[in-house]
């Protein structure tokens, strides 16, 4: 049996109760509170703790203190409070992370808000097989999250370590992916942090680092059948 958890930092305005069905709980739901809201979220999962600071950063904290958690689960879908998808959608996620060996996917966006013009659904595909998955919304299998945890930590801002994932496991084995026959919606307008000028030194400071570069490929895509 496939053991498969959702890992997020969440505030007042998450979506997190969209993602998990009660009466047909199959993964387990791991929520990180950032602001005061951990009164209202505190039934809503067995797993429920107070963290202040960056999405990435809590989740390293979380998983270096709680490490038991690295062996329990074969897959970690880890989105923004700001991610709108169900559980439908998430169980067929990580029923392809298995069905296609990936190490590394995300859903597609549909009718949002995006950054990358790859990250978006595109018609009569089921996925393709790529170089990146943007931080938004990873899924990691077991291996691959203990090969790029240490990103997570690497600046407050987590911006660059996406560019940096598939280096880490080997992404030319087709083991990454963009997955188009999953609809999810990022509800929040890019752009809106203030320390955007920040986070771009951040990045250029982890390109730098680990020298890598902002070029984004699709190597191949696995279309629907007529």
């Amino acid at each position: 049996m496939v053991r498969s958890c959702i890992i997020s930092a969440v505030g007042k305005e998450s979506f997190h109760k969209s993602w998990i069905d009660r009466l047909n709980n199959e993964y387990d739901l791991h929520l990180l509170v950032y602001d005061d809201s951990y009164n209202n979220f505190k039934n809503d999962s067995s797993f429920v703790i107070r963290s202040k600071g960056q999405k990435f950063n809590s989740i390293f904290r979380y998983l270096n203190e709680n490490n038991h958690l690295l062996e329990e689960y074969d897959y970690y879908y880890l989105p923004d409070d700001d991610i709108f998808i169900d559980d439908v959608n998430i169980r067929q996620l990580f029923g392809y992370m298995k069905e296609f060996q990936l190490a590394i996917a995300q859903p597609a966006l549909t009718s949002s808000f995006y950054s990358h013009p790859i990250t978006v659904k595109q018609p009569k595909s089921i996925l393709r097989y790529t170089n990146f998955v943007e931080m938004m919304q990873p899924c990691f299998s077991s291996e691959a999250l203990k090969k790029v945890l240490f990103t997570f930590n690497e600046n407050l801002s987590g911006w660059g370590m996406d560019y940096h994932w598939g280096e880490l496991i080997d992404y030319r084995k087709c083991n990454m992916a963009i997955i188009d026959d999953i609809t999810s919606v990022h509800t929040r307008p890019i752009g809106l942090n203030y320390q955007v000028n920040v986070n771009i030194m951040e990045r250029e400071a982890y390109f730098k680092k680990f020298n890598l570069t902002t070029a984004v490929v699709e190597l191949k895509q696995v279309n629907m059948q007529n």
